[in-house]
């Protein structure tokens, strides 16, 4: 620090002379000074948010607790995540004014600071930011580091304790501004076992996943659930701890890690498949001659039951590990008939995590024709070697990575192969000219594939159809039918079908019960649609605003009504905007959405608001 003239105003900006202010005390900086006032500042602003909000961040800590994988059963890892979830509350969620904690603290106190430099620092810290990044450089308590999505090189220090973090490491946190750098709030949180560019991979696919084009935005909104899902991310089980057999089984292992790996596969997906070739080798030992072929039979086979970014035909892993493609088959073939419990497992697993946002009508537009063409009567088919049924999903795998004509041809050529080829028949459908047609096309899949699993199958299935893997194009295809046969004013016969489907599936991976809600009240069959509430009575978008439509449709505006709606803007603020027309609905709903975004809004409004359209005066009651 430069010598100062003791009579000279105080560089703290107090307004005093230095020897009346902090040349009182030499021994310390004004740099110092400040962010010992810093750190004050952020314990005073924690105490003011439990204090004066604490509800409110209990509630939302609870919905993430519900929502999120992670058990806190340690009272410590407990107590940690609620706090770091109470700051991230506090600098980040609007209440219901609009504000954030953190913007009322400053408006609380910031007239109380008599520094000014102290009360700018404070006002700035309306604009925090959410940071994953990584280590650049650590001395004492400043942090240089790269943000993880800007690529921008960033300072920051660290009030308090300090901090000393390796280089390249992965970290996350929460910043505020400090004059011209910036100050974390309160500390950074580091995972050094885990590879910061798998840490970056794994967030930019999660936010494609929830329909987010900024990663900034999403680890702002998803900071608690990144937080709590990346340990998983980097904890990779260990081949070399495994006791495998014997050797040519580890080597399969290893050359089946070290490929993915080269891909950029995210180490879950890594994992799981290591740990399913090891539950084989516990089961079955059987003779390998080639370990290149046995990992990517296993590699196929990851590829199929799991929701990795790119799926590889066989022909693809054939070139890729220098064998054949026959030799790939047999071996997934063998795996998976092996395998069949722990695949149905995993299936259930990320079945709901894959599952498309619920929109009615989600099949193709089609021009309608004022007629309906019976589809023609179910016919033996001939039988289908399991050469053949591999061949045509491969081609299947292939049109769904095609589009236009190219797509079409390969799905007619797997129905060559195989008959009982359902998906081909899913999209086919596509390429028809009127809607009518494509209920042919989507009603003979479902005959098909009846056939194809018998009626044994589906009275001894009946209750968990959509975890067998056989069965999905099954039920895909009876929801694209159910879906047509709305639009074509059938709403009986939609009905049937996804009550059907809840029979077979009462878990509902695909989300038909929001579908049938739509008929039901359409329909006028108000007390169907409020036993279907309150069958699948869970705290979404879905179930908030649905129960708040029915208390509108029934009894109108009533005080009760007025308490679903506070809950329902709970669950999403963005909805009401959408119903009432104040925000137009885009001309494609998107692909995925996240709890509580924007894209969640667009989708409930876009299959709902035929519904809402419905009740006169909802403009005026919302704004009140």
């Amino acid at each position: 620090m430069e010598k100062i003239n003791r009579n000279a105003p105080c560089p703290c900006g107090s307004g005093k002379k230095y020897k009346k202010c902090c040349g009182a005390n030499e021994a310390i900086s004004i740099t110092q000074l400040l962010e010992s006032e810093i750190d004050e500042l952020q314990k005073q602003m924690i105490q003011f948010a439990f204090t004066y909000f604490g509800e409110e961040i209990e509630e939302d800590f609870a919905l993430f607790e519900e929502n999120s994988e992670i058990q806190l059963d340690d009272e410590q890892e407990r107590e940690f995540f609620e706090m770091i979830h109470g700051i991230w509350f506090s600098l980040f969620e609007e209440l219901d004014d609009g504000k954030s904690i953190m913007e009322k603290f400053i408006a609380s106190e910031a007239g109380k600071i008599r520094r000014p430099k102290l009360r700018q620092i404070l006002q700035s810290w309306a604009n925090p930011r959410a940071i994953a990044g990584k280590v650049i450089k650590s001395e004492h308590n400043k942090l240089t580091f790269e943000d993880g999505f800007s690529g921008e090189q960033l300072d920051a220090i660290v009030t308090g304790t300090p901090v000393e973090l390796e280089a390249n490491s992965f970290f996350m946190g929460m910043i505020v501004p400090f004059e011209q750098n910036y100050v974390f709030f309160p500390a950074p949180f580091d995972l050094p076992d885990l590879v910061a560019e798998n840490a970056f991979a794994f967030i930019a696919d999660s936010a494609m996943a929830n329909g987010y084009d900024s990663l900034q935005e999403y680890v702002t909104d998803f900071f608690m659930e990144v937080m709590s899902d990346l340990p998983m991310v980097g904890a990779q089980v260990d081949i070399e701890d495994l006791n495998w057999p014997a050797p040519i089984y580890k080597e399969v292992a290893d050359i089946f890690k070290t490929r993915l790996d080269s891909l950029n596969v995210l180490p879950p997906f890594v994992d799981m498949g290591v740990v399913l070739w090891y539950s084989y080798c516990q089961k079955k030992q059987k003779r390998i001659q080639n370990p290149n072929a046995t990992a990517a039979g296993l590699h196929y086979l990851i590829s199929k039951i799991a929701p990795v970014e790119k799926i590889y035909t066989q022909k693809d892993l054939a070139q890729m590990y220098g064998v054949s493609a026959g030799a790939i088959s047999s071996n997934a073939s063998d795996l998976e008939t092996t395998l069949s419990q722990e695949i149905e497992e995993i299936m259930g697993m990320y079945s709901d995590e894959v599952r498309p946002p619920a929109q009615a009508g989600s099949v193709i537009e089609f021009p309608t024709k004022p007629r309906i063409v019976e589809p023609e009567q179910p016919r033996k088919l001939k039988k289908v070697s399991r050469r053949d049924e591999e061949r045509a999903q491969e081609l299947i795998f292939e049109a769904l990575q095609e589009e236009g004509r190219k797509r079409y041809q390969l799905a007619e050529q797997a129905l060559g192969l195989n008959p009982y080829c359902v998906d081909a028949y899913v999209i086919l459908a596509e390429d028809v000219d009127f809607l009518d047609e494509a209920v042919m096309m989507f009603r003979r899949g479902m005959e098909v594939g009846a056939q194809a699993l018998g009626k044994e199958f589906f009275e001894e299935n009946k209750g968990y159809f959509w975890g067998l893997i056989e069965t999905r194009p099954y039920m895909r295809a009876k929801q694209h039918y159910a879906e047509a046969l709305y639009l074509l004013g059938d709403a009986d016969g939609a009905i049937g079908q996804y009550e059907e489907m809840l029979v077979l599936n009462p878990m509902d991976n695909q989300g038909v019960r929001d579908s049938l809600f739509v008929v039901y009240v359409d329909k006028g069959e108000l007390q169907k649609a409020r036993e279907l509430l309150e069958k699948y009575d869970e705290d979404t978008t879905q179930n908030a605003y649905n129960k708040l439509l029915l208390e509108l449709v029934e009894h109108g505006y009533t005080m009760k009504a007025k308490k679903l709606l506070k809950e329902a803007k709970k669950a999403n603020k963005f909805v009401p905007a959408y119903l009432t027309g104040k925000k137009k609905l885009p001309d494609e709903l998107p692909d995925f959405y996240g709890f509580g975004d924007d894209n969640e809004a667009i989708c409930y409004a876009g299959m709902h608001k035929l519904l809402w359209d419905k009740v006169d005066g909802l403009s005026e009651w919302m704004k009140k």
